[in-house]
């Protein structure tokens, strides 16, 4: 059995990985709530407080939409007394645009 057979199985198992993590990336992203605050984190970070009032939402709305976000890790949080705030991770999120890049067949620019 040739090295090339296996080698053609690794990258498919691979693909099939980075699909699902665009996968479930494009899924978090495809709530409006959740674009509005990585709109506001865009500015910088924040705490939950400024988040919700701007947006005119629930505390509680807003806590579980940023909970969904730190699951694929697109923000960061850090805390500071009684506060948490929370910024954008930009690594991951260029990650997740190569992949998407790579997906639709543009260049990789890694």
């Amino acid at each position: 059995m040739s090295n090339s057979k296996n080698n053609c199985c690794i990258n498919i198992v691979k693909e099939d990985l980075s699909s699902f993590e665009l996968s479930r990336f494009l899924k978090v992203l495809s709530d409006l709530n959740r674009l509005r605050i990585i709109n506001l984190l865009k500015k910088g970070e924040l705490c939950v407080c400024k988040i919700y009032k701007a947006l005119t939402l629930s505390q509680n709305l807003v806590s579980h939409h940023l909970s969904k976000l730190k699951e694929i890790e697109i923000i960061a949080e850090r805390r500071d007394g009684n506060f948490i705030y929370y910024k954008l991770n930009k690594n991951n999120i260029s990650k997740y645009n190569k992949l998407y890049k790579k997906l639709i067949g543009g260049k990789d620019e890694s």
